[in-house]
Order: structure tokens, then C-alpha cells, then sequence
């Protein structure tokens, strides 16, 4: 499940995509937008030229760039979406009809650093949790270590839960923190479970983050995240 996990975060994954602002004109929807919406409704570029009525290699050169499709094929492209619940926004950004989810994706050597700022400031002077699965904190700790001792600072009172392989695992000195290990067979979904926000970390070179903003995704994360720490020791 990991793996699929991993898949559907790298097809969600467009630099700098924030899906919180107003719906855009169709004339200045990007070929980034056109991927994005494809991903969110999980289409091949062959389900999109079934669905639209063009040849596979037409939408495969729209989206690599290799050709500038004329404004009524934009249209076609664009309608096809629309009627399956996408709607288009401006940032750029895409987002699905009738859902509450807003998603940010952030890339580079200092994305981790924002999303560790981001979960202190949300946290602080709270008492809620904040959920740890999945994550590599050797990894963390041999190149990042100084963004989770500032991120410790600002939980003095919340509870940090962390679930774990064993050889990703080293001593994350969070105070008053939990941490249990799980058999690798075990599937872990890499992310931070926090505060109405949901947040996976790709720790590639570049690190890529992406948070999505979902209470009703966080609850499910979270009762994920609860049926596993009772399965471990």
C-alpha cells in the first residue's frame, strides 16, 4: 500500500500547486492544470483521449508541450473535466466539485523546513496530537535535525505519536512522545497527521511535500494511523 501511496502522491505532486484561490478563465488554464485534473480523477492520458474524443498521441504532445492546441480542443479538454467534477482554478490549481480538500505542494531543500513551521504553528498552545508514520528519521535526523529540534520547541504540550519501521528509526528526542514499531509487512503511509492536515513527505533529492487540507481526510487518516498502533507493540 506504501507503494501505491507513493505513486498517487507523485501523480498529485505539481510544483507550487495551491488549490485555494478562485476559478480561473479557461483561456489561462495551463497544461500543469490539465495534469493535475487528470491525476485527481486517476486518467491515463488514454482514458482522457477516449473520454475528450482525441487520439492518445494529441493529449501526450498537449501535455509535454510539443503542441498548442487550438481553443475548441482546449474546450473539448476542459468540458471533458468539468463534467466529471473538476472545476479549474486560478494559482494554478484544480480542485474536485463539492469537496472540501485544498492541497499545497512545496519542493527543495527548504520544504521540509516550512512544513515543520507550519505544524508548530498549528499545534502550538494546543493540545492536540500530532502523528508520525511512515517517516525515515534517520534520514531526519542526519540531514534535517535542526527543523524537528525548532519543531519540539513549539509542542510542549501536545502528544506526538510515532509509528515506525525499526531500520528507519533512530531517537527522535520529542518530549512526552510515544513510539511504536511495526512489522514491515505492515503497510505505513509516510506522512504527518496533524490538526485538520494531512502532509507526506517524499524525502528525494528534491524533497517534495504536499499537504492537504481535509478534516474529513484527517479523521480517516487518523483511524488508519489508531488501527495500526494498536496492532503494534
Amino acid at each position: 500500500m506504501a507503494h501505491i501511496f507513493r505513486k498517487i502522491i507523485e501523480r498529485l505532486y505539481y510544483k507550487n500547486i495551491s488549490l485555494t484561490r478562485t476559478l480561473s478563465g479557461k483561456g489561462d488554464i495551463s497544461v500543469d492544470q490539465l495534469k493535475a485534473a487528470r491525476a485527481l480523477l486517476g486518467w491515463s492520458q488514454a482514458d482522457l483521449a477516449q473520454r475528450s474524443g482525441y487520439s492518445l498521441p494529441a493529449i501526450n504532445n498537449i501535455e509535454r508541450g510539443l503542441y498548442k492546441a487550438h481553443s475548441a480542443t482546449m474546450e473539448d479538454i476542459i468540458q471533458t473535466f468539468e463534467q466529471n467534477g473538476i472545476q479549474f482554478l486560478d494559482g494554478p490549481g484544480v480542485r474536485l466539485e463539492n469537496t472540501n480538500l485544498r492541497i499545497k505542494c512545496y519542493e527543495g531543500d527548504e520544504a521540509l523546513h516550512y512544513l515543520c513551521r507550519k505544524i508548530g504553528a498549528a499545534l502550538e498552545n494546543s493540545d492536540q496530537e500530532l502523528l508520525m508514520c511512515g517517516i525515515d528519521e534517520n534520514f531526519i535526523q542526519q540531514f534535517y535535525a535542526k527543523e524537528f529540534i525548532r519543531l519540539r520547541k513549539h509542542l510542549k504540550n501536545n502528544l506526538v505519536r510515532i509509528l515506525t519501521y525499526k531500520k528507519f528509526s533512530s531517537a527522535l528526542e520529542f518530549d512526552h512522545f510515544k513510539k511504536r514499531f511495526s512489522d514491515e509487512k505492515t503497510p505505513l503511509l509516510p506522512c504527518f497527521i496533524y490538526a485538520g492536515r494531512v502532509a507526506t513527505v517524499l524525502l528525494d533529492n528534491p524533497v517534495h511535500v504536499m499537504i492537504l487540507y481535509s478534516d474529513k481526510l484527517t479523521q480517516d487518516y487518523t483511524s488508519y494511523f489508531d488501527y495500526l498502533w494498536q496492532q503494534t507493540k
